[in-house]
């Protein structure tokens, strides 16, 4: 009769987080730097939240001395409640982009699969290698 113990279960469920954690990981890795590339630079400014008009705007001076604006959004608005001035992330090759953060969500949200999946990776794999030492 054949048996499998503990060990031999836990070793192949090890194995297996480890060859679907460690390519998802890299594979999301190459995305998000692909991203990162594709996205370009962002830079720190001020812009300046104009409330003359009806919907908020914001206005901010590109390096090169040029002034840009773009009404806000409604995911922006809560951020500029109460302020006067906003710190902004601008695109120095095409300055009349602008955000609230440096990295955009789908960027961060591949920076986020990265190190889940190609953390229970290298962990699942470590595991596996250390439940091949322990005595039956």
């Amino acid at each position: 009769m054949f048996l499998v113990s503990g060990r031999d279960i836990l070793g192949t469920l090890l194995e297996l987080f480890s060859w679907i954690g460690i390519p998802l990981g890299i594979t999301f890795l190459l995305v998000a730097l692909l991203v990162r590339g594709v996205s370009g630079r962002w830079e720190e400014t001020t812009a300046v939240i104009v409330r003359e008009s009806a919907p908020l705007e914001a206005r901010w001076m590109a390096h090169d001395g040029s002034i840009h604006s773009r009404v806000l959004e409604d995911h922006e608005l809560e951020h500029a409640a109460d302020e006067d001035a906003l710190t902004i992330y601008m695109n120095p090759s095409r300055p009349e982009r602008m955000r609230l953060r440096r990295h955009g969500g789908g960027e961060q949200t591949l920076w986020v699969l990265t190190a889940i999946f190609g953390g229970v990776g290298v962990l699942a794999s470590v595991a596996g290698l250390i439940v091949m030492f322990i005595p039956e």
